[in-house]
């Protein structure tokens, strides 16, 4: 089993900083960030590097599902025959509909978010590939509504070293 490292281990005052500033605006010059933490660009391009690469952060554009055109975007919790979560995650992330999946504790194993154009894509999906997932024993389906929020973690506001 890995070892469990704490948030300030992997991440420094410096490195959550320049999280914050990408949280508010990804495509902030790395010479504003620079500026306004008192640091030299490079250094701010030399951290983002690394976080890339350790996967620590990863840069992507979000969408409103709504606004995208997926009116039937929805959240499907799985429950998986015992000692078959990784393999049932690993064949449900193939599919390009799905866009987060987790495993989670309490009564489901996984919770797996889906983009749908429509109610009949969604049902399609559903019977047609989650179903056909071999040890998913049962499913619940959920359909987002709205989007409120969507941003995971703001740092700025968590750590105070």
């Amino acid at each position: 089993m890995k070892a469990i490292r704490k948030v300030s281990e992997i991440m420094d005052n410096l490195d959550r900083a320049i999280v914050h500033f990408l949280q508010e605006d990804a495509r902030m010059p790395f010479t504003e960030i620079a500026k306004e933490l008192g640091v030299v660009e490079g250094t701010i391009r030399n951290r983002v590097a690394k976080l890339l690469e350790s996967e620590t952060l990863r840069l992507n554009a979000t969408i409103d599902p709504h606004k995208a055109g997926f009116s039937s975007p929805a959240f499907i919790f799985v429950t998986v025959k015992p000692g078959s979560l990784e393999r049932v995650a690993a064949q449900l992330a193939k599919i390009p509909e799905v866009s987060y999946l987790v495993a989670t504790t309490g009564d489901f194993d996984l919770l797996v978010e889906v983009m749908c154009f429509s109610s009949d894509h969604l049902l399609e999906l559903i019977m047609e590939q989650i179903h056909q997932v071999e040890d998913i024993m049962q499913t619940r389906t959920s359909m987002i509504l709205k989007v409120f929020k969507e941003l995971l973690p703001n740092l700025s506001n968590m750590f105070n070293e």
